[in-house]
């Protein structure tokens, strides 16, 4: 139904408009208001919406036509019948420019009324259909531009310069000239973030936000951690100028991220456009702060191995610190001075491979991860097998999130809990206490007993229990296992003792569990 505003300053008029409506037309439209002035209806067509609008030509203090052209300035989509007691070639042709539809000579006819509210209502309809193929043309404009822009970030952080093609691009992104200056943005969630990932992502949509509305630069994808901006630039002389721009409204935008190290920038020099990829290098190298694209880090071998011995004491701190992003950062800057290095000889993987196994074991041993998900995660034959520099770069981002993401979801415990679930896990084998785990940390039996209880939800006995029985699953689980030697190895140097526990802890015994692992069923616990 269509929404109706009667304006004339006649009241007779507006009666029998009102009248032939309701009584004839109700089906169809519903007069919602009526005005007696020019400013009158301005301010009900704004408050009132209507589709539709009569609309007298002759009243008090503005004309109809004024109030026309006021309503079209507003932006309100609204169609205009004018009704007039002339016929006067002046105001049609003026209504015509205004976009007025048709007109009515008083007094109304109910038939001609009909007609012409009709003909407005299908214009309305016709109009409001042109309106939402136009949106969805533009929108789907935005998701192709959006994608094409995507695809040529994409290729521009691959680093790869060999077959970048920019001219594929340019006519779809709109990139006037033929050089560009390549930026690299880092992100970092602060320390005790309670997700990480998520303040990632978020830092990474307020940078794509601000170079969007805040900048005539491109931005790229999220890609562990980092993503790209491309600023075209006209030529030599403005490239300083147009840089500034781009630093000033990055700047603006995202002040207190980048004052609190949430976002981090590294720019390229303006180059060729074809000259992207190497850009993209040049930026990240500035970004992880390994120097520019034509240093290509410390020159001095000592610099660099000191440097990188570092870089793999920060990614083993922060990891069992509870800072991921920082150790991702470490790790990040590791991984760049062995592309540097070239393709990575066979000391080189293993170095990495040890990092990795050492990180999980400092996890392990401080609660961090459990048994079961620390052996998981070094499985490192993803990081043996990858092939060459960038397969192998692949291969340890997705352990490092496969390892970042279990260290997120277990439990952070205070300082002395979790060295007495460390020292749990270290010397499980062994005839331990509570009153041992105490000393070695040191703390009182009972206050250790009280907090380890409230924080892990477990008493020390159980815990120690849950550990030992795990790592006897495990045991048990590999071919040819003794169950009393895997009694022994667990702490429990009775195997009947052993054998009651485990029953009572899994609903197995020991012989039945093993047999069922090693069978592969899906009744294993």
């Amino acid at each position: 139904m269509k929404r109706v505003l009667v304006v004339d300053d006649e009241r007779p008029v507006v009666e029998t408009i009102e009248l032939m409506v309701r009584r004839d037309l109700s089906a169809e439209f519903s007069v919602v208001g009526e005005a007696s002035s020019g400013r009158e209806a301005v301010e009900k067509a704004q408050t009132l919406a209507p589709d539709i609008v009569l609309m007298d030509v002759w009243m008090p203090g503005i004309s109809g036509l004024d109030a026309v052209r006021e309503i079209r300035a507003r932006g309100l989509a609204c169609v205009f019948i004018l009704v007039t007691a002339y016929e006067r070639f002046d105001i049609a042709r003026e209504a015509m420019e205004l976009g007025v539809l048709d007109y009515l000579l008083k007094p109304v006819v109910r038939d001609k009324l009909a007609a012409a509210l009709r003909a407005a209502a299908a214009f309305a309809d016709r109009r409001f259909e042109l309106e939402r193929r136009e949106i969805e043309h533009r929108e789907r404009e935005e998701r192709l531009r959006s994608f094409v822009e995507e695809a040529f970030l994409r290729a521009v952080m691959s680093g790869d310069g060999s077959g970048f093609d920019p001219e594929r691009y340019r006519a779809a992104l709109g990139i006037p000239g033929t050089r560009a200056v390549v930026g690299a943005a880092a992100f970092r969630a602060l320390p005790g973030s309670p997700d990480p990932r998520d303040e990632i992502r978020g830092l990474y949509g307020s940078f794509r936000q601000a170079v969007r509305y805040k900048t005539r630069a491109l931005a790229g994808p999220l890609r562990s951690g980092f993503s790209a901006v491309l600023l075209p630039v006209s030529g030599m002389d403005s490239a300083e100028a147009e840089i500034e721009a781009l630093r000033v409204g990055l700047t603006q935008a995202l002040y207190s991220e980048l004052k609190d190290g949430r976002i981090r920038f590294g720019f390229s020099p303006a180059a060729p456009l074809g000259e992207a990829p190497a850009s993209w290098i040049a930026a990240y190298r500035e970004c992880l702060g390994l120097g520019s694209a034509d240093g290509f880090g410390p020159s001095n071998p000592a610099a660099s191995a000191a440097a990188r011995r570092e870089d793999e004491k920060a990614f083993l701190e922060s990891l069992v610190s509870g800072d991921p992003d920082r150790a991702r950062w470490a790790l990040e800057r590791i991984l760049e001075s062995m592309r540097i290095a070239g393709e990575p000889s066979v000391s080189v993987r293993y170095r990495l491979i040890g990092l990795f196994a050492e990180a999980c074991r400092n996890l392990e041993v401080r609660g961090f991860l459990g048994t079961g998900t620390a052996g998981r995660l070094l499985d490192l034959d993803g990081l043996r097998s990858a092939p060459g520099m960038e397969g192998l770069a692949e291969a340890a981002r997705a352990l490092f999130s496969a390892i970042a993401q279990a260290v997120g979801e277990a439990p952070r415990w205070s300082v002395p809990v979790a060295r007495a679930a460390a020292y749990i896990r270290e010397h499980f084998s062994r005839p331990i206490s509570l009153e041992s785990a105490a000393a070695s940390i040191p703390l009182s039996p009972a206050r250790l007993s009280r907090i380890f209880a409230e924080e892990t939800g477990r008493t020390f006995s159980e815990f120690l229990t849950g550990v030992r029985i795990e790592k006897a699953k495990e045991l048990l689980s590999e071919p040819g296992a003794s169950v009393k030697l895997v009694s022994a190895a667990c702490g429990y140097p009775d195997p009947n003792y052993f054998a009651r526990l485990f029953k009572k802890e899994t609903g197995y015994t020991p012989t039945s569990f093993a047999s069922v692992s090693r069978e592969g069923t899906d009744e294993k616990p």
